[in-house]
């Protein structure tokens, strides 16, 4: 390949382009700022050797590596080509077929690479890069200078916010009221929908809640001159509830419920309150299901802390429960070869203690199963009961002051 030519775009064309030299010296650098196809011709040549090299030390010929790697008999000359430089057009998941037909790894192919992936980048490829557009923020220039108006004129010395930012940082402050009551509004679902005896995992739970929002935002959005429109609006919330089988008398408790907290929050102006410019663009920059913790969420969080509660209380009725039976065994003193097969039977009574209650059927059940059960022979029979004895005493002892299990998680 001569000087100035490009490494082929994979349909055996190749573009020409005159090198220059960087400001840095280095050499290879096309004027389009692309790299040129010396080094890569390079790091293919290099590539092709060390893979004829891992094919000899593994003692294999063309035909076996073909083989190996189970290609067609059309197909076998691609191991040959492979080593003759068209390894540059392979595919990653080809090369590592070659690799494990001569048993071998990238990790041995990886000093080639590392060559040729230390190059820096060329400095008008870095130009190229830091020209390219950037991501679209969602706070513009403009909304960054709006931060700091602050009533009728800047709290900084600065040029005047024209009209236009501050329409535009209006309307954001508006956004974030809106989302800022929205959170009030899935504060008071949330209570309203426990108080109502609404399991959380339950899926009328979250239709009603779907609901209630609908309706929140159908008041909020036909305040003024739109309050006319709300009768129909109602009545097409109606119909849309009866599609998700949400009956009509549960639509109209929601619809009483929110319309409540839409009038106590009119009443109190709550409805026109716009958040300062800084927590409005923070609140408007995340995504809508970031902006409110919905009742599902605070749900699935007092879920959490029960769930956590009832843990740490049964973990410690079972570790005294062990501890118990510890002694036992320490007073009993039976073959250290054998405390295996008896901490075994441990297990077992603690989760008959843990999940069974004092005379119900499950618990005996639970026992005859125990007692009928085949221990190796070489056990005491007395010290099974005696165990299983101590851990029941500590746990019906235990099961009236632990909080109640959390039921399944939201």
């Amino acid at each position: 390949m001569g000087e100035g030519e490009g490494e082929g775009d994979g349909h055996g064309k190749f573009e020409r382009t005159s090198t220059v030299h960087s400001p840095r010296g280095d050499e290879g650098i096309a004027e389009n700022g692309l790299m040129s196809g010396q080094e890569r011709a390079e790091l293919i040549r290099a590539l092709s050797f060390r893979l004829v090299e891992l094919r000899r030390q593994a003692g294999m010929r063309q035909e076996d590596v073909a083989e190996a790697m189970c290609l067609d008999a059309r197909l076998k000359s691609l191991v040959s080509r492979f080593e003759h430089g068209a390894v540059g057009n392979a595919t990653l998941l080809s090369v590592a077929d070659y690799l494990r037909a001569v048993r071998a790894g990238f990790r041995d192919v990886k000093p080639v690479l590392d060559r040729y992936t230390s190059v820096p980048i060329p400095e008008p490829m870095r130009h190229i890069a830091e020209a390219a557009p950037k991501p679209r923020a969602r706070v513009t220039a403009r909304i960054q200078q709006a931060l700091t108006w602050t009533g009728n004129r800047p709290a900084l010395p600065g040029p005047v916010m024209d009209e236009r930012s501050a329409e535009e940082l209006m309307r954001i402050r508006r956004r974030a009221g809106y989302w800022s009551l929205r959170q009030g509004l899935e504060c008071y679902m949330h209570h309203a929908l426990t108080a109502m005896e609404v399991p959380p995992a339950h899926w009328l739970r979250r239709r009603m809640a779907r609901y209630g929002r609908r309706v929140f935002g159908m008041l909020f959005f036909t305040r003024g001159p739109k309050e006319t429109h709300r009768p129909e609006r109602f009545e097409r919330l109606h119909m849309s509830a009866d599609k998700q089988q949400l009956s009509l008398k549960l639509a109209e408790v929601m619809d009483t419920a929110v319309m409540r907290l839409f009038d106590e929050m009119q009443r109190e102006r709550d409805l026109d309150w716009l958040p300062e410019p800084a927590e409005a663009v923070e609140i408007v920059s995340l995504k809508p299901s970031r902006r409110v913790v919905t009742d599902a969420q605070m749900c699935r969080a007092e879920w959490q802390t029960a769930w956590g509660r009832y843990a740490n209380a049964t973990a410690e009725v079972d570790r005294r429960g062990h501890e118990g039976a510890e002694k036992v065994l320490a007073s009993a003193c039976p073959d250290p070869r054998l405390l295996q097969h008896y901490r075994v039977a441990l297990i077992w009574a603690t989760r008959i203690g843990a999940d069974t209650a004092s005379g119900s059927p499950q618990r005996e059940r639970a026992l005859k199963m125990f007692r009928e059960w085949r221990f190796p022979p070489q056990l005491d029979r007395g010290l099974l009961d005696r165990l299983l004895n101590t851990v029941l005493e500590v746990w019906d002892s235990a099961r009236p002051s632990l909080p109640p299990a959390p039921g399944p998680m939201p």
